[in-house]
This record gives C-alpha cells, sequence and structure tokens, in this order.
C-alpha cells in the first residue's frame, strides 16, 4: 500500500469501526429489551406481589394479636412490635378498644380520630360483631390511598374485645418497590386522575402501552388503579447518527488526503536523494544539491536538518576511529605489564617453597655435624675432671642439645611446609614417657621442680605411629613446661580417648607454671609475629608449638591448651594409632 494511502485506510477504517460498535450496541440492547418481561407479564407480577405482601402482612398482624391479652396498656404491645411491620412496609400499626371505644397507637392512647379512622371504625365494631377476622380492604388514609389490615383482639374469656390495625399507605416509596420487579413505570390514579407518576420526564411526552394491574381479590376498588406503561421505540434518531457518522467519516478521509498529498510529494524527494551505499562525503554532497531541485520550504528545512545530523555523525565517526586505536594501543601495553607481573608473581609465589625444600635438604648437613659434637661431649663428659671444668661440660653439653633439638624443629618446620616430611611406624608409649621423664629430670632438679610421668593402665604395650615425632612433640610441651615454671611440679600423663568413634592416643603437659592470658591463647599455636600477646616467650619457643601443632595434625590428632594466668597451663594433644 502507497504511504499516502495508510492515513486514508486508518481514518476510514476507524469509521467504520465506530459504525459497527454503534451497531453492535443498538443490536445488544435491543437482545436485552427482548429478554425483559412483557408488560401483560409485569403486570400478573406486581399482583402476586402485592398479595404476598398481604398474606406476610396478615400472618404477622395475627401472630402479634395475642400479646394484648395480658396488656391493660395496649400500646406497648404495639410499640414492641413496631419495627417489625415498619420493615415490612407498615406505615401505621393501631389498637382499637371496642369496650372503652378508645385507638391507641405505641405512644399511647389517640384522643384525636380523624374521618377516615372514624369511618373505618364504625365498620369495624360491625365485623367485630359478626367475627370477620382477619380482614383487609382499601380505603383513605390523610388524603392517600391506603391498605387496611385487621385481626380479632381476644379476652381472657375469648370474647372480641377490640382489634390490631396495620396501615400500609400506597405511596411513591410503595409504588418504586413494585417498580423495580415490574421494570416499567408506575402510575396510581383515582377516578381517572392522575395521583402519582413514576415516569421520566421525557417519557410522559411519548406513546406506548399503558396495562392496568389487578388488585387482589380482597381488595375490591373502582376508582383507585395501577398501571404500568410501556414506552413505544422509534429507530429514526438512530438513522440520523448512522448517516452522520459516514458523511463525518468521508470528510475525515477527504482532509487528510489534502494535508498529507504534500508532505507525500516531499518525502519522495528526500527518498531519491538517499543511497546508503554512497560514502558519508557523497550522500552530503547530494543533499547539498537540492535546492536545485526542490522549491517546497518545508523539504529544504528537513533535508538542511539531515545534511547537517550527517556531517555531526562524520565527524563523530572520525572521533571514534581515533579513541579505538588508542584504546588498542593501551590494551596492548596492558597485556605487556600482565606478562610481566605474572611472571613477578610466579617467582614471588615458587621462592618461599624453593627456600623451604633447600633448608629441608640441608638438614642432615646441619645435624649430622652437630650430633657428633654432642657425642663428643657425651665421651668428654665421662673423664675424671676437676668440679669446675665437669660443670662447663655438663653446660656446654646442654647447650648443645637444645640447639640441635631447635635445628630439627626448624628443619621439621621447613620440610612441613615443603610436603617432605615423612612418618615412621611403632613404638611403646610407657617407654617414650619414661625416657623423656628421665632425660629431662635433671633441668626440673636444677629448677627444685618435681616432674612425674604416668600413662591410663589400659594404655597398649605398642602402637603404630611414629615414635620419633611424638617424642619430638612432648620434648617440645615438657621442654616448655619446665622452662616456664619457677616452682611447683610439672607433669606428663598418656590415655585412650574416642572422639567419633575413632580411638587416640592424649598426652597431657601440666605445669604451675605463670599461665596464659585467654588472648595469647588464640594465637598461640599460629602466630610467630613480635606482637604476639604470649609474655616471656622466644622465637624458638613459638616454633616449638607451631611444629608441634602441624605434627600432630599430620599423625591424624590434634593440640590444645587450658591456662589460667598464675595458675599453671595444661596442654595436650592427641595421635591416631
Amino acid at each position: 500500500m502507497p504511504p499516502i494511502l495508510k492515513p486514508i485506510a486508518t481514518v476510514a477504517i476507524s469509521g467504520l469501526l465506530l459504525i459497527t460498535l454503534s451497531l453492535i450496541i443498538d443490536h445488544f440492547q435491543g437482545q436485552k429489551d427482548e429478554t425483559k418481561p412483557s408488560i401483560q407479564t409485569a403486570a400478573l407480577q406486581v399482583s402476586q406481589q402485592v398479595s404476598q405482601d398481604m398474606v406476610q402482612i396478615t400472618k404477622g398482624l395475627h401472630a402479634s394479636a395475642a400479646d394484648f391479652i395480658d396488656h391493660k396498656d395496649w400500646s406497648i404491645p404495639l410499640d414492641a412490635h413496631l419495627d417489625i411491620f415498619r420493615a415490612a412496609t407498615v406505615n401505621q400499626l393501631l389498637a382499637y378498644d371496642r369496650n372503652k371505644k378508645r385507638l391507641f397507637t405505641h405512644l399511647g392512647r389517640q384522643k384525636k380520630i380523624d374521618s377516615d379512622l372514624q369511618n373505618i371504625l364504625k365498620q369495624l365494631n360491625k365485623d367485630i360483631a359478626k367475627n370477620n377476622f382477619p380482614i383487609q380492604r382499601l380505603s383513605s388514609y390523610n388524603n392517600q390511598l391506603a391498605i387496611y389490615y385487621f385481626d380479632a383482639i381476644e379476652n381472657n374469656k375469648h370474647d372480641m374485645s377490640g382489634a390490631v390495625i396495620a396501615i400500609q399507605i400506597v405511596n411513591k416509596s410503595f409504588l418504586q418497590k413494585l417498580q423495580n420487579i415490574a421494570g416499567y413505570p408506575i402510575i396510581l390514579t383515582q377516578q381517572g386522575n392522575v395521583v402519582i407518576d413514576g415516569r421520566s420526564e421525557s417519557a410522559k411526552s411519548k406513546d406506548g402501552t399503558i396495562i392496568t394491574v389487578n388488585w387482589p381479590s380482597k381488595l375490591k376498588s373502582k376508582s383507585w388503579k395501577i398501571l404500568l406503561f410501556s414506552e413505544t421505540k422509534s429507530n429514526l434518531l438512530e438513522n440520523i447518527f448512522l448517516i452522520l457518522s459516514a458523511l463525518i467519516v468521508i470528510g475525515a478521509c477527504i482532509l487528510v488526503y489534502l494535508q498529507i498529498k504534500p508532505m507525500h510529494q516531499g518525502i519522495k524527494t528526500i527518498k531519491s536523494l538517499f543511497d546508503l551505499s554512497l560514502p558519508n562525503a557523497e550522500q552530503i554532497t547530494r543533499l547539498s544539491d537540492v535546492h536545485n531541485i526542490e522549491t517546497d520550504l518545508a523539504v529544504l528545512d528537513c533535508v538542511g536538518d539531515i545534511r547537517a545530523r550527517l556531517e555531526q555523525l562524520f565527524q563523530q565517526k572520525k572521533s571514534l576511529a581515533l579513541e579505538v586505536r588508542k584504546l588498542q594501543e593501551n590494551q596492548q601495553e596492558l597485556e605487556k605489564e600482565k606478562t610481566i607481573v605474572e611472571k613477578q608473581l610466579d617467582t614471588a609465589v615458587a621462592a618461599p617453597k624453593l627456600k623451604s625444600q633447600f633448608l629441608s635438604r640441608m638438614g642432615d648437613e646441619i645435624t649430622t655435624p652437630m650430633k657428633s659434637v654432642v657425642s663428643m661431649l657425651k665421651l668428654l663428659s665421662e673423664y675424671p675432671f676437676e668440679p669446675e671444668p665437669k660443670q662447663l661440660l655438663a653446660i656446654a653439653k646442654r647447650s648443645t642439645r637444645t640447639l640441635v633439638n631447635n635445628l630439627n624443629n626448624i628443619l621439621d618446620f621447613s620440610k612441613l611446609d615443603a610436603d617432605m616430611l615423612k612418618l615412621k611406624k611403632t613404638f611403646s608409649v610407657r617407654q617414650i614417657v619414661d625416657d623423656l621423664a628421665s632425660e629431662l629430670s635433671h633441668f626440673a632438679n636444677e629448677k627444685d621442680l618435681s616432674l612425674m610421668a604416668s600413662c591410663s593402665p589400659d594404655m597398649p604395650e605398642v602402637i603404630s605411629a611414629d615414635e620419633y615425632r611424638v617424642k619430638q612433640i612432648l620434648r617440645n610441651l615438657l621442654g616448655n613446661a619446665v622452662r616456664f615454671t619457677k616452682q611447683g611440679e610439672v607433669s606428663v600423663y598418656a590415655d585412650i580417648v574416642e572422639n567419633n568413634s575413632k580411638k587416640l592416643i592424649r598426652f597431657t603437659i601440666a605445669d604451675t607454671g605463670i599461665g596464659i592470658s585467654p588472648q595469647a591463647q588464640k594465637e598461640l599455636f599460629d602466630s610467630l609475629q613480635q606482637t604476639t600477646k604470649l609474655t616471656n616467650s622466644s622465637f624458638a619457643g613459638r616454633i616449638r608449638l607451631i611444629v608441634s601443632k602441624q605434627l600432630a595434625e599430620l599423625m591424624g590428632g590434634e593440640i590444645g591448651v587450658i591456662s589460667e594466668v598464675g595458675k599453671g597451663s595444661q596442654f595436650w594433644f592427641t595421635v591416631a594409632y
């Protein structure tokens, strides 16, 4: 479809849809009217509704009449039943005392009786004498049509002492209720004169069908009538609306065509100038030549804006190309720097491990000469020296043993870091506990400390574990306990424990030393920093604890401490077997 026809087609289709929608609405409105009951059916429904209301009110009146027997003041039961009857559209509830010739309302005895009620009461006396109850009749009440309901009031001797009276006024609200049921306007007439008209002002001037509603058989009235009104509809206005709608749509299409035609010509001119396959510079030149072939100012302005935009985009393209070239150069430089940093990072990561491997491999080269020095000092100590040289020799032997122990811990720390530490198998727990107690007893004796060693009675004779590493942990913990205990005792105890159905050997080293603060206990086995909270500690002492922890974990166990400042410490570790 050509572009010029699209707006015209849109307007035409919109108009046709509007007309179609109007016809559909009118069709459904007609169907709605068809589903509405006929005026004859509505009249029958109204008559039946009035009869049903009469039956209900009569039943209620009969039920309430029995309440008057026990009351001398009949206004009391009237007041009790008034709300119920008003809900049933009863406007007035009265009681008539036949003996005293009095009329009661819910407020008390009514002194003044209007002429309508006087006529009713005259007839009521005759009805009481005949016992014609219940009674319903049409009559006037305060110059309005009303339906009267009567039922007898008996005394204790079952004599007719009076009657209870309900008055239902046929007013606008009464007729509105019936009009809602019928679906047609209702008119109340008296001797042909309209008393109440339920029609709208516009409907009063229109022609229509009028039908009379029959009063129920117990209500007879020739002067009062209820009428239903059905309006006769005309399709003239609908036809005029459809014709006007069609004319408006046609006129709108013509106006749209006249407005769009010059624009369509301009669009064709602009479209002929564009060729996206051409370079930007040549395309701008072609747009500059449009002044030679076009005189429409709107088209010239549009082409000028397009040419300015193309020039702007051309300059932006050049700028972007320069930015892309700079970014590519920066990317190449960053990749080179990345390669250098990665090499430096690999070197930095590998350096500590290479150092640990080197130190681990140099372990035998360091410890072998030291062990020889220890052996030579041990041999020298067996010669009969004077007391002073012998004491110096003992100090040298103790210092070399401490040095060998520290070197072993440092070398084991390096082997653990380089994953080069291997475990050995089988040993006697009782034997190594006794051996270590004997080995360190002279250190304890020098400080006047008591050193005790014992094992649980159920301890196996031989277990599968690394004797050398267990002894190393015990030596580290016992050495620290002796060092930091000034008086009292140091003890070591071995027993069997279970953890998650797994049996472990637990070694407990207790002392009566200075104790450890709670803050220092948190970093006791993990920190080599000088800022540690462990007081009176040394670098070698912290190395012993860290190596002990890693060795215990390597043998399937763990390590811990329970301590209180000034009351001593209790170190423990477990080993799987």
